[in-house]
């Protein structure tokens, strides 16, 4: 697929490795210009709280975890839930795996896209590219931005997913941004397709999706952003309405107890 992406799987006793990889998108510069080829965005909200410098401290007593919570067990055949460290918690489908102790990610260009509480399908289904799988999901988290900015900030991260140095760039075509509920909190979508995608061996997908989802952070970071991505033009891709299902199982923490449920 000439993702360049790169899968880490880490226990979180590496955790330090996880917060300076998440950290990298928060203290970054102002989202570069798209690639020559890629559709003009829709606009950055007007009057965004991000800054092109370090994202200002969290709010006093705003909770903060630096290790993702353990690895909810479940018996094999049931879906299975994973905690984030942003307070919310998720649910992927039994055949999935899942990896919520690590971080994934793609690489391109010397830019690079990170999200932790990860979980991937058809993992090794292209032998030929490593940590290859049909369909990825994750969170990640933004500071010092509301929403909006947040989640199109976020789906930029769609050229690393699909870019790769080949000589014609991929089209990119972003959704307007979507206004939607999440369990019962405000968040915003962005829907990213990238098709004429490169790809480097046979069983690289020339299609493919990457959704993103803003949500309010209960710990951590005050803005947290849901992912999923799918290859869409490969034998065994999974249906477009995945993504649907996927974002349906978030889930915020207990009023009462703060805890995941």
């Amino acid at each position: 697929m000439g993702l360049g992406k790169i899968l880490i799987r880490l226990a979180a006793s590496v955790a330090l490795l996880f917060g300076l990889m998440w950290a990298i998108p928060q203290l970054a510069p102002e989202v570069p210009e798209p690639y020559k080829g890629v559709q003009a965005l829709p606009p950055v909200s007007p009057d965004p709280t991000g800054s092109a410098t370090a994202p200002p401290p969290l709010p006093p007593g705003f909770p903060s975890m630096n290790r993702p919570p353990p690895k909810i067990e479940v018996p094999d055949g049931q879906p299975q839930p994973i905690a984030t460290k942003f307070g919310w918690t998720y649910e992927i489908p039994a055949d999935w795996r899942n990896f919520s102790t690590g971080i994934a990610g793609w690489s391109n260009d010397g830019k690079s896209v990170v999200y932790g509480a990860s979980a991937d399908y058809g993992y090794g289904y292209c032998p030929e590219v490593d940590g290859a799988s049909l369909a990825e999901s994750g969170m990640t988290g933004r500071n010092g931005m509301d929403l909006h900015a947040a989640a199109l900030d976020a789906a930029r991260g769609a050229e690393v997913v699909f870019g790769d140095d080949s000589a014609a760039p991929p089209r990119i075509e972003y959704s307007e941004p979507q206004d939607i509920e999440v369990d019962g909190e405000p968040a915003v979508r962005y829907t990213v397709r990238g098709s004429d995608i490169h790809a480097s061996v046979e069983c690289s997908p020339t299609e493919a999706t990457f959704d993103v989802v803003a949500i309010p952070g209960f710990a951590t970071a005050t803005v947290a952003v849901f992912m999923v991505q799918l290859d869409q033009s490969n034998e065994g891709s999974l249906d477009y309405s995945t993504v649907d299902t996927l974002i349906s199982t978030l889930r915020k923490p207990d009023s009462t107890t703060g805890q995941p449920r």
